[in-house]
């Protein structure tokens, strides 16, 4: 017997020995149960109906692969989105959280920063089969914190414009596309303004939902910095941004213009997203909103120095960094948001879009009748809409942060205070909070 063949057969030996004492440690130590914390509801207001049956479908097919027989799927389940943060953060408390979590954006920045979320890194960079290029930029983008990507999106909402084509075409009014900017947009807004039933109140309107953070994210980059918590905005630019936004409040003569007013057909423009459109822009929910009326997708119009940018929603899923089973957290994390059978079926089961855009792009060119239905969102306004969007800064203290820019600003807008020294405070108190929030 040569050398090379009993040096085969002493390799052989070894290898079944191995896998023999593999078997037997599985057999013992039982399959791996993976848990994973998920909600019913969302961040976008649209609800959707048997929201766990999606990841039952995401359970039965990943397990039907032969190479996930030891391990088993469980989810938490019973909680709506509204009370998930608090439900999730009383299990993180006693340290029984699960394997992997559905996560609430707001939620987000803050387990990133106190490391309960798992570091992705290493995960994705020491897998081959991980494909980075699947996954829009934009909601990979959203998953990052301080450079690392902590989650990964499952699918995601675009968010944009819907035009009531009747009422403009009623008044005369076309958009013109290729100027599509605040000039026009306030122009349009201000001719739709008017009273149409002679009590001297105005009963048709520009728009419904539009706030301040899509006028900002239209004529500047950054709020703050993604790379660290620190002022990002242009003083000229927010003055822009304000005295536009002055001029839209008072078109409407302290008329606080609601859902209805839009519904009956009595509002040019809605701000709206993917997964409205996808609801309500089909056969038969169709009928039961906005049915008076013919209406399309438009992007939010671009300021003097900005583009035509409108928030992203993602529906981000991560690990414990706290599991005992991080190998097979992190396969399961890139079954459901990167497995193409799978993203099929989050198109097919949910609302939203799916996050694998090799997927979407195969959806769009099959012409399927639901696409027939909703050709007006065409794939390139799709992509467009996507590619120009923006997503929250992603800072521990952000949501607090938020909601004191807000107020200061509606301060501003309603009060008519002078802009330019508007901005100078907030700035001001903006680098003060910044400061606190860092001593604490």
């Amino acid at each position: 017997m040569g050398k090379n063949r009993l040096r085969i057969i002493k390799t052989a030996a070894a290898i079944l020995i191995l896998s023999i004492f593999i078997l037997i440690y599985q057999y013992i130590a039982g399959p791996v149960v993976i848990e994973m914390a998920i909600y019913s509801g969302n961040s976008w207001g649209i609800p959707q109906n048997f929201a766990y049956a999606i990841y039952d479908k995401a359970a039965e097919m990943y397990l039907a692969d032969p190479a996930h027989k030891n391990i088993r799927i469980k989810y938490k389940t019973g909680t709506m989105y509204n009370h998930y943060s608090e439900w999730l953060a009383q299990l993180v408390l006693k340290g029984k959280e699960p394997d992997v979590f559905l996560l609430v954006e707001e939620d987000f920045n803050t387990y990133a920063s106190i490391d309960l979320l798992q570091n992705l890194n290493h995960y994705i960079e020491k897998d081959p089969d991980f494909n980075e290029e699947a996954y829009y930029p934009r909601a990979l983008e959203a998953g990052v914190f301080n450079g690392n990507q902590y989650s990964l999106p499952i699918s995601l909402v675009p968010s944009f414009m819907i035009v009531n084509k009747t009422l403009l075409s009623r008044n005369n009014i076309e958009i013109d596309r290729e100027h599509w900017n605040w000039d026009q947009f306030y122009e349009i807004c201000r001719l739709l303004t008017k009273d149409t039933d002679n009590d001297s109140i105005p009963d048709t309107f520009g728009i419904y939902g539009y706030d301040w953070h899509h006028a900002f994210y239209t004529n500047d980059r950054y709020l703050f910095y993604p790379d660290a918590p620190r002022i990002g905005f242009d003083n000229d630019r927010m003055s822009e941004t304000l005295n536009f936004l002055k001029k839209m409040n008072k078109l409407n003569q302290g008329r606080i213009i609601s859902d209805n007013d839009f519904e009956d057909g009595n509002a040019g423009f809605k701000i709206f997203n993917f997964s409205e459109y996808k609801v309500y822009g089909t056969y038969p929910y169709r009928i039961l909103k906005y049915e008076n009326f013919t209406w399309e997708a438009i992007p939010l119009p671009e300021g003097p120095h900005g583009r035509n940018s409108s928030k992203l929603y993602t529906l981000q899923v991560g690990m414990s960094s706290r599991t005992r089973h991080k190998d097979e957290a992190f396969e399961f994390i890139k079954f459901l948001t990167n497995n193409e059978l799978f993203q099929k079926e989050v198109w097919n089961g949910t609302n939203t879009l799916p996050a694998n855009r090799h997927v979407v792009n195969d959806i769009y060119s099959q012409n399927q009748a639901e696409l027939e239905e909703m050709k007006i969102l065409s794939y390139p306004l799709l992509n467009s809409i996507i590619q120009s969007s923006y997503v929250d800064p992603d800072f521990k203290w952000y949501a607090s942060m938020d909601k004191f820019i807000g107020q200061r600003m509606f301060q501003i807008i309603v009060q008519e205070l002078n802009t330019k020294q508007g901005v100078k405070e907030l700035r001001k108190d903006i680098e003060k909070n910044l400061k606190e929030y860092r001593e604490l």
